[in-house]
């Protein structure tokens, strides 16, 4: 009976994070598609699994049977969450759609040999055993080579970096100890013929939920970890800019226009924390992707006035809004490259997700910003 309350009261805010990131799915580049079917599936397993005992109703064992067998769905979502994470990409992609080919198998697998030889059905438990395994392994390997252990020359994408790759730990820690809760489970099944489908201990799987929902409720910059990153960058002065060469930090400018002097005295005060906010809103929050985003639209985002803006790119900067813009849009193709996005897209998908409104355009601007051709960069990479 405590244990129906404690599964009842993981579901219910199970439901209640799911509605917070849903939330923060536009803004936040921690939360994809594949999150927020994880955090479905699971807040629904509990409420489900409270329910049946607090508000007593019938269900049938072919309905359990097939609810777990197919429960192993969630395995290769585990891996696309975090794969995706990498390349930044929020939505479905139908190639990922290979690697639910070996779950399905094996729930329409368990649901025959269990209703025509029902015997063999213990050693079933070792293939769904070898599913988690194998996901979890392709999370570590993806994890471990494009966010644990590399690092960036700029600090401002570092600080990013490290945001990510702590969430990353925490949460890949999290399913780990999950799965090491099932393949126990899974064992007493197999050796002492408990015949609980993994359902043993159940309740450290349900600790271990509410402390991702709490994280994920209770800590501000899980989800919002650009707004934090933001305030915090807006007390150090002294970080290396991405496009240092672009800025002209000096304060004695040659002014053209006498409306300019007014604005001279409000921006130039505040001249170093402004271009360090235009480059953390243009890489960070990606407003370049929106391949219609003018000077004024962006003024916006970063709540200054156009005209201050204008003032920037005309006496503080050695390129223009335009080529600003264009080599933002190629950095971005750079890190989406070198995260494998080119893995599973191609060049086309790669030049409208960074805001190129033609292909011929992202070529031309590529080559002429990094010498060579994204083909040939990303063959550089794979070398």
């Amino acid at each position: 009976m405590y244990l129906s309350v404690v599964y009842f009261i993981t579901g219910l805010l199970g439901f209640l994070t799911f509605s917070v990131v849903v939330a923060q799915y536009r803004s936040n580049r921690k939360v994809n598609i594949y999150l927020l079917i994880l955090i479905l599936f699971t807040a629904s397993r509990f409420l489900f699994c409270g329910i049946r005992v607090l508000i007593p109703f019938t269900v049938t064992e072919n309905v359990m049977i097939a609810f777990r067998s197919f429960g192993c769905l969630v395995f290769p979502c585990v891996y696309l969450y975090f794969k995706n994470l990498v390349i930044d990409e929020k939505y479905f992609i139908k190639a990922d759609l290979r690697h639910f080919i070996l779950p399905v198998t094996f729930g329409i697998v368990n649901l025959s040999i269990r209703k025509y030889a029902i015997s063999f059905h213990i050693y079933v438990y070792f293939l769904f055993s070898a599913i988690a395994l194998y996901y979890l392994f392709l999370s570590y390997i993806e994890l471990k080579n494009k966010v644990w252990f590399r690092k960036s020359k700029v600090a401002i994408v570092d600080e990013q970096k490290v945001l990510i790759r702590n969430w990353t730990i925490f949460f890949f820690i999290l399913c780990a100890l999950s799965l090491l809760r099932l393949l126990i489970s899974l064992f007493l099944d197999v050796y002492v013929a408990g015949y609980s489908d993994g359902t043993n201990y159940f309740w450290i799987s349900a600790i271990l939920c509410c402390i991702l929902f709490f994280k994920v409720l209770l800590t501000p910059i899980v989800l919002h970890f650009t707004a934090a990153l933001s305030d915090k960058e807006q007390k150090k002065e002294n970080l290396e800019l991405v496009f240092d060469d672009f800025w002209i930090l000096s304060e004695s400018v040659l002014l053209i226009e006498d409306q300019d002097l007014k604005l001279k005295e409000r921006v130039d005060k505040n001249l170093l924390s402004c271009v360090h906010k235009i480059e953390r809103m243009a890489l960070e929050q990606f407003c370049f992707r929106n391949p219609v985003i003018s000077m004024r639209d962006f003024a916006i985002k970063l709540g200054i006035p156009r005209s201050h803006l204008i003032y920037i790119f005309k006496y503080h900067s050695n390129v223009s809004f335009i080529e600003f813009k264009k080599t933002v849009r190629i950095y971005d193709a750079i890190k989406l490259i070198e995260a494998g996005f080119l893995k599973s897209n191609a060049l086309l998908c790669l030049s409208k997700k960074t805001g190129f409104s033609t292909y011929n355009s992202f070529l031309t601007s590529f080559k002429e910003i990094t010498g060579v051709g994204p083909q040939e960069y990303n063959k550089m990479i794979k070398e």
